[in-house]
């Protein structure tokens, strides 16, 4: 209720009309204007409320205040202090994040005592300019020591009431304001805190030295160094250091040295920061892939230099598994004896086919990662599967998700086998060699071996695959994309070996020992029946095989020609519309090849018409028929009898085509039947 305003006793002017109802309002609105209350404060300004000076109150309206309310408290400058100690949360936060000599940070406990002086000073900072003012607009007679006096002996009297540690002297306190003026709140850090009497590496000499020899490539230990640093001490004047003092500065410089101890790759894994990302939220939006060295022994026999046969039972077969993070679902995969960009690109084959047994089409997806291994020459490859792809960074093994997997697979699944080769060379946990040595005839051989790994990836596909269904049926429609036939066979196709050029029943290939015959109805390719092709194709589907030109770098697919019976007896459902399908072409191709003829002859006219010069060249004699006609209504006239003569014959082979088989299989049986033997038996 009481408060000091400007070193003078004050109470709120409203408690006196309102809070007590000691006066009404318009009576202290009277005794204002006549000057019997001193307000020394008006209510303007933001939160601010009327101050009335307490000495100024009429005695009667005293009296009852005094009855409600105690005495006043004495004037001192403790409480004036205090109406200036303000929480200041600018140097709560600098105190927070305050980092000393090797990035240490202060202490709690510190933290507070510096948030407090810093509050403190600018209490007695306020009061001294406050105090001041207030005396010179009163005409008063304290002078400035006084007043800071009287501040020395107010911020001693409430330091255990505060905490702070601000000193009692009136001078060293001013210093300590003009220190915090000048400097900030960094001006209430000890300087302890940042003491290196005691180092023994305190220049950047010394420091960059025994960097250097910690951060070298031979990996000295600390004794070496320690006998290296010593040498180029004693000559230098610097002080020696311990093969224990070394091993705490490598420890220290960790983060600066290591990178030349054990190079990118070693800093990339232990001390850069990695990115956390999160499994995609559907199928088919994110694919990883990469070999591993499967932990399943078998036995191999081969032919050494003397001719002798030789059994190992060391062998490990390589698998390039291609992995849908969604639920680590394995999509692709591909098997062999090592690595190779044969092997991936097998592995991308397995993935874009096994789409099609889930979903029905070969499906790409949205985006795939994998390592650099081979990458010019598999870039075409991931591209054709993916929409983007985007290849893991360099010497950054744990940017594929795929290296966890790989664990979970071999623990889950090759563990389980007799012939499990162990968890990698360097891990602790390893079967009995012993033992393993004992069974050694009883490990399969690489078939067998390939066999157990097809089983085990079969086993954890059957295991996602509802889910992975389910995921797929919730998946919003502009993220499934499809693999059309052309691209799949354009880089996942099989090939003979051979090329082959059109004949005219198209193209004759043989696969597999077996020969088939391959035709389009696209004109071009018979348009381009002189170059040679090769077959690519897919041994589960031989309906339909794609051509392709190296030379013109062009292909076009092509379908098993359709085989029509010879004996129209033999005809079935469906035979009509392939053969008219074949007619239908040949009619196209020939009117195709007649509207070429006739805008050739139409150009080549239009040019000797327009050039004068070339009537008597040997060319247009050539060109021109015996009449010389070369005008475009001559040559419409000298075509049609052409076009007639091609209706004609296309009309009979029309209604031709039109006898249905009924007609003919009755034309054969009254060919075939005598009736003269009815006729003998009546």
């Amino acid at each position: 209720m009481y408060q000091f305003y400007q070193n003078t006793l004050t109470i709120p002017a409203k408690v006196l009309y309102d809070d007590l109802s000691l006066m009404t309002k318009s009576n202290y609105d009277k005794l204002c204007r006549s000057g019997k209350l001193n307000r020394v404060r008006t209510a303007r300004g933001l939160d601010n409320t009327a101050l009335v000076e307490f000495d100024s109150i009429p005695e009667r309206f005293k009296v009852q205040l005094i009855k409600k309310q105690g005495f006043p408290p004495k004037q001192n400058t403790q409480n004036l202090i205090l109406n200036y100690y303000k929480d200041d949360y600018e140097a709560v936060d600098f105190f927070a994040y305050y980092l000393l000599d090797e990035y240490r940070t202060l202490s709690p406990e510190k933290q507070d005592e510096y948030v407090k002086n810093a509050q403190m000073i600018q209490a007695v900072e306020l009061y001294v300019k406050e105090t001041l003012a207030f005396v010179r607009s009163r005409n008063g007679k304290r002078g400035l020591t006084e007043i800071w006096a009287d501040a020395a002996t107010a911020v001693t009297d409430v330091k255990d009431q505060i905490g702070h540690t601000l000193p009692k002297s009136a001078r060293r306190l001013k210093e300590r304001l003009e220190d915090f003026k000048k400097e900030g709140y960094s001006s209430f850090v000890s300087e302890n805190f940042g003491n290196n009497k005691a180092s023994k590496v305190k220049d950047t000499q010394q420091e960059a030295l025994l960097r250097t020899l910690l951060r070298d490539h031979r990996t000295f230990d600390n004794e070496q160094i320690a006998t290296i640093y010593n040498s180029v001490a004693k000559l230098q004047q610097f002080p020696e250091l311990s093969a224990s003092t070394i091993g705490n500065y490598r420890k220290k410089w960790n983060l600066l040295v290591m990178s030349g101890t054990k190079g990118e790759k070693g800093f990339n894994d232990t001390i850069g920061m990695h990115i956390k990302r999160a499994a995609p939220s559907a199928p088919l939006l994110y694919w990883t892939l990469d070999g591993w060295d499967s932990e399943l022994l078998y036995q191999k026999m081969s032919v050494n230099l003397k001719g002798e046969n030789t059994t190992t039972y060391h062998n490990r077969l390589t698998i390039v598994v291609v992995l849908d993070p969604f639920i680590k679902y394995p999509v692709g995969y591909a098997i062999g004896t090592h690595e190779s960009p044969e092997l991936i690109q097998n592995a991308l084959r397995n993935a874009v086919k096994h789409t099609e047994e889930l979903f029905g089409r070969k499906h790409k997806v949205l985006q795939i990662q994998s390592d650099r291994y081979s990458i010019k020459k598999l870039t075409p490859f991931y591209e054709m599967v993916s929409k983007k792809f985007t290849p893991a960074k360099a010497k950054n093994s744990k940017a594929k998700v795929i290296e966890p997997w790989f664990k979970y697979f071999n623990k889950n699944y090759c563990q389980l086998a007799p012939n499990w080769s162990g968890q990698g060379v360097k891990s602790a946990v390893q079967p009995n060699d012993e033992y393993l040595n004992k069974i050694r005839h009883s490990f399969p051989n690489e078939e067998g071996c390939a066999m157990q790994l097809m089983r085990m990836i079969d086993i954890e596909r059957e295991k996602l695959r509802e889910e992975y269904l389910q995921a797929y049926k919730e998946m919003p429609q502009d993220a499934i994309k499809f693999v059309s036939q052309q691209e799949f066979l354009l880089h996942f196709g099989e090939t003979t070996g051979f090329t082959n050029k059109v004949s005219h029943n198209g193209l004759h290939v043989a696969i597999n020992g077996k020969k088939l015959e391959y035709d389009s109805f696209d004109v071009n390719f018979r348009m381009n029946a002189h170059l040679d092709w090769t077959i690519k194709f897919d041994d589960d589907n031989l309906q339909e095989v794609l051509a392709y030109s190296e030379e013109k770098n062009i292909s076009f697919m092509l379908t098993q020609k359709y085989v029509q019976p010879m004996a129209l007896y033999d005809r079935k459902e469906g035979d009509s519309d392939e053969l008219k399908k074949v007619f239908d072409f040949n009619k196209e191709t020939k009117t195709l090849v007649l509207e070429t003829q006739a805008e050739d002859i139409k150009e080549v006219n239009q040019m000797f018409i327009q050039n004068p010069e070339l009537n008597n060249t040997l060319a247009k004699m050539l060109i021109v028929d015996s009449k010389g006609q070369h005008k475009d209504q001559r040559n419409s006239k000298r075509l049609e009898p052409a076009r007639k003569l091609l209706e004609k014959q296309e009309k009979k082979e029309k209604i031709k085509d039109q006898q249905t088989w009924d007609d003919e299989q009755m034309e054969y049986l009254a060919n075939k039947m005598d009736f003269t033997k009815f006729l003998e038996n009546d």
